[in-house]
């Protein structure tokens, strides 16, 4: 009897097992699969492996595991290594030789020497097609005072059109020699998606360089002066900015944020941040030709590499939505919600898989809406530092590019600007 009792358990256990297993497969299979076949979230879903976070005496989260980019056959996945962190040279050539590192630190470890104060470069991505706008873009910044700004170009049109012109700094966005240049190329949603993705390659480069970047869209309007060391001297690695109600899907976790405005510390903590936004929109990597001094045609700059091609504000947002990242919030009461409504304030945390600080800067600052305001009323002149109106108050039909964005600044600034306390501060094409 106590023999048939024990065999009897023996398999409600074996039978209990079996049923756990089962419902974890399907629940990795329903988060996998929601990942895959959400519209340009990327051609491939990220994958974190061994996830593991832990509290340390003092409260403070800590990750056990260190981030470790290998390539496998054309595709680069990240996974986590006990001992070390090295981020493969077909994306980073990056390595920390054995080091412990803590991951909490990683927003104080700046991948240059510390004692040399990195800048922040300001960059705005351009094809043949926005070439104006992002010309427009660079005038003004220059009008405003900032130095450090320049334009990556997208394909061979724009590039030689900027370099035309007097006093712009311009780039490619990739080494012209790169199997991904010119990047601005197919269809125009394929065009898009190339752009939105190459950019990040070029944010990674520029990471490594030590250079700070603030991400911006040509025809994202900036109304006033900040200086930059309002961000390169605060504690966070990561600045984003609310972005109105797009991408809808994701709207329901109580906020959005943009893909084209974004500030982004050279620190080891970013950049596993930016590696992971590749490795979702199935990057390549660098050219197979590619050597160290290829990180740019002599200078540095450019990036021979492949092309990177996917939505990066679906990706961005999904980071948050899925919570890839294992994001947590400093404060529970200040973090976004939908019944906040739209004018959202400021709020922060930090990912505890990456390491990376990250701020949503408020509405306010950082406006991006209808080009009359929003509920009544339009961004305080006194704080807000970029505009980026989404629409134009016109009965003009099908309107080209160029026509369609100054429209939106010369509304911005009758509708939301000018009796300002700033006052209207002009930017024209």
């Amino acid at each position: 009897m106590a023999k048939s009792s024990t065999i009897l358990v023996a398999t409600l256990a074996m039978a209990v097992g079996f049923m756990v297993f089962v419902i974890s497969q399907i629940d990795l299979s329903i988060y996998s699969q929601s990942m895959h076949n959400s519209n340009a979230i990327g051609d491939a879903p990220w994958e974190i492996l061994n996830n593991n976070t832990k509290s340390d005496k003092n409260g403070e989260y800590r990750s056990n595991n260190k981030m470790n980019i290998i390539q496998t056959g054309q595709q680069n996945r990240i996974v986590t290594n006990d001992n070390n962190i090295h981020l493969d040279e077909a994306i980073l050539k990056t390595s920390n030789n054995n080091n412990d590192h803590d991951q909490s630190q990683a927003t104080t470890k700046s991948i240059k020497n510390s004692k040399i104060k990195s800048k922040t470069k300001i960059v705005a991505i351009t094809d043949s097609q926005y070439s104006q706008i992002a010309l427009s873009w660079h005038r003004k910044l220059t009008s405003l005072g900032y130095t450090t700004h320049t334009i990556a170009a997208a394909d061979d049109d724009s590039l030689t059109y900027l370099r035309s012109q007097t006093n712009i700094s311009v780039e490619p966005l990739l080494h012209p020699q790169s199997s991904g240049w010119p990047v601005a190329r197919g269809k125009p949603q394929e065009l898009r998606r190339r752009i939105f993705a190459t950019r990040w390659v070029y944010i990674l480069g520029q990471l490594k360089l030590g250079n700070h970047i603030l991400l911006t869209d040509a025809d994202n309007i900036f109304v006033r002066y900040m200086p930059l060391e309002v961000m390169e001297d605060s504690e966070y690695d990561v600045f984003h900015a609310h972005c109105g109600d797009f991408p809808i899907r994701f709207l329901s976790m109580g906020f959005v944020v943009c893909g084209g405005m974004a500030w982004l510390r050279s620190s080891e903590g970013t950049v596993r941040y930016v590696a992971s936004i590749l490795e979702q929109c199935g990057w390549g990597g660098m050219d197979e030709d590619a050597e160290d001094g290829d990180g740019g045609a002599g200078d540095g700059m450019m990036m021979k590499a492949k092309a990177a091609r996917c939505d990066d504000q679906q990706v961005v947002n999904s980071k948050f939505f899925f919570n890839s990242l294992n994001y947590t919030w400093d404060e529970e009461e200040t973090r976004p919600r939908l019944e906040q409504g739209f004018w959202k304030g400021e709020s922060s945390g930090r990912s505890l898989v990456t390491g990376h600080r990250f701020k949503l800067w408020s509405v306010d600052m950082c406006y991006r809406g209808p080009v009359n305001g929003t509920f009544g009323r339009c961004p305080d002149a006194n704080v807000n530092w970029v505009a980026m109106p989404t629409n134009t108050m016109t009965s003009e039909k099908q309107l080209d590019k160029v026509r369609d964005r100054k429209l939106r600044v010369e509304q911005w600034f009758r509708f939301c600007r000018n009796g300002t306390s700033i006052g209207d501060v002009g930017f024209h094409l």
